[in-house]
């Protein structure tokens, strides 16, 4: 199964960097959406159904605890300051399954990824089997159309992101307008469609600029930015440094 992860946090280059430098498919996670603060997510919790929420505790409008009390979850992991140490132990008496201090250790916040991807999992397989001869050909749950609609979404991104397409693209091959498409999308992700594919294409670019020996201005022709000036920008806006500083302080292979 696919782990649905809610990203709440305040602090728009911590989020960015969860949710582009995570290596999710290595717990079973997918990053389905994100909220700025606690208000925000809330509403995102009970319009999605996450799985895990990942929430800081302190945010602008509503904290992380008292979002979870309006809108409780199968499980949650907490981002907290060393002054919010024992609130955050508090926290675990409402469910929280795990909490990290910042700044964030990768290999702790790894670890505990795995842990809640783990318990996931043996409950998966737990799940007892319906007790019929013919349970192989019981037909899961329909998909909701609407969920179908943003889903078909994604997979056009994911299988052309590194050629230009557009939203009409996307729409088009779906069946829909791009209006309802696009009015869709932001509903049940909290991304705009061209949001998700600068997503998408950043995140892949990391996972090449990680694992492979290239020039700048291939991994940018291969995930999609024709500029490399606009790659550039959109690189240092959501990690933080440019493409040619990330690169420096990769360790050498």
């Amino acid at each position: 199964m696919k782990i649905k992860v809610l990203i709440i946090e305040d602090e728009e280059l911590l989020r960015n960097e969860l949710i582009l430098t995570t290596p999710w498919e290595r717990f079973s996670c997918e990053v389905i959406g994100f909220a700025k603060n606690g208000l925000e997510g809330e509403e995102m919790i009970k319009a999605l159904h996450p799985d895990l929420v990942i929430t800081d505790i302190r945010m602008p409008g509503q904290d992380g605890i008292s979002m979870l009390k309006n809108a409780p979850v199968t499980a949650a992991l907490i981002l907290t300051g060393h002054s919010d140490f024992f609130y955050a132990r508090e926290a675990i008496k409402l469910g929280v399954k795990d909490y990290i201090v910042k700044p964030i250790d990768d290999e702790e916040f790894f670890k505990a990824l795995k842990s809640i991807s783990d318990s996931f999992q043996n409950k998966e397989e737990q799940q007892p089997l319906p007790a019929s001869p013919f349970r192989e050909y019981i037909k899961p749950p329909r998909m909701d159309k609407q969920d179908y609609y943003v889903n078909s979404a994604i997979d056009y991104i994911k299988e052309n992101y590194s050629r230009d397409i557009s939203l009409r693209d996307a729409s088009g091959s779906i069946g829909i307008t791009e209006s309802y498409l696009s009015r869709l999308f932001r509903t049940k992700t909290s991304y705009s469609f061209l949001e998700y594919l600068r997503y998408h294409r950043l995140k892949k670019a990391l996972e090449i600029m990680n694992n492979q020996s290239l020039r700048i201005n291939e991994v940018a022709r291969m995930t999609g930015f024709r500029d490399m000036s606009y790659f550039s920008g959109v690189f240092r806006k959501f990690i933080g440094v440019s493409p040619s500083q990330y690169l420096n302080g990769l360790p050498k292979p």
